[in-house]
């Protein structure tokens, strides 16, 4: 049984490898259709295809697969919990809230705070009040 296997498993492995390899030929193929220009991202930093959105000017925050109305609720979640914020002399903190995992870092301006879900993310700037 373990022998049939080891063959199964190296014929899978050379398919995949002759797969992977195509010929040495040096032909050209021409399309008639024209070729779609690729997915660009909205935002430099986001992977090709998201779409980020701006939904506020003081607080910076932004979204990405999620309405601003879902990320403002993030921020008022986030502000209202208990154990979100790093404590003092800590510069980092993570949290649950909901399905969303926030992960916090003190910034100079303040707190720098990424939350994200299967869903879409969430991103602010939370400045203290001290």
């Amino acid at each position: 049984m373990k022998r049939s296997a080891v063959v199964a498993l190296a014929a899978l492995a050379a398919a995949l490898l002759l797969a992977g390899c195509g010929g040495g030929s040096s032909s050209s193929s021409s399309s008639t259709a024209p070729e779609s220009a690729p997915k660009q991202a909205t935002s430099p930093n986001a992977p090709a295809g998201s779409k980020v959105t701006s939904c506020g000017e003081g607080t910076q925050l932004r979204a990405t697969a999620v309405s601003c109305e879902t990320a403002r609720a993030m921020v008022g979640a986030w502000e209202q919990s208990q154990g979100c914020a790093p404590t003092v002399g800590a510069s980092r903190s993570s949290c649950s809230l909901g399905r969303f995992r926030c992960q916090a870092v003190q910034v100079d301006q303040g707190i720098s705070v990424s939350c994200a879900a299967p869903a879409g993310d969430v991103a602010f700037l939370f400045k203290s009040a001290g």
